[in-house]
């Protein structure tokens, strides 16, 4: 998207290439959106594999179950600040 817009304005057929600063922007920008969209899959792996007491039932449903039980919609996405701040800067590279 963001290159047809650049290459809309700039009206010639040659490419368009990114320079450094925009290409780690549009990096770090999609591996923020990546990383906070799969932070509930995340987050219930997480909890499986800590889980020595089988408080979460054991299947990837029963802990979804619990989580949303528990703590609602946004117990899906505990953590997803820390989680972006440690994707974004690595995929910006």
């Amino acid at each position: 998207i963001y290159l047809r817009t650049k290459r809309n304005k700039n009206s010639s057929s040659e490419d368009v290439a990114l320079s450094s600063l925009e290409a780690a922007v549009c990096g770090a920008a999609a591996g923020s959106f990546s990383a906070a969209i799969t932070n509930p899959l995340d987050r219930i792996k997480t909890l499986m594999m800590t889980d020595t007491t089988n408080a979460y039932g054991g299947s990837v449903l029963a802990c979804a179950s619990k989580i949303l039980k528990d703590d609602g919609v946004g117990g899906f996405f505990a953590g997803v600040v820390p989680r972006v701040g440690y994707i974004a800067p690595s995929v910006c590279i």
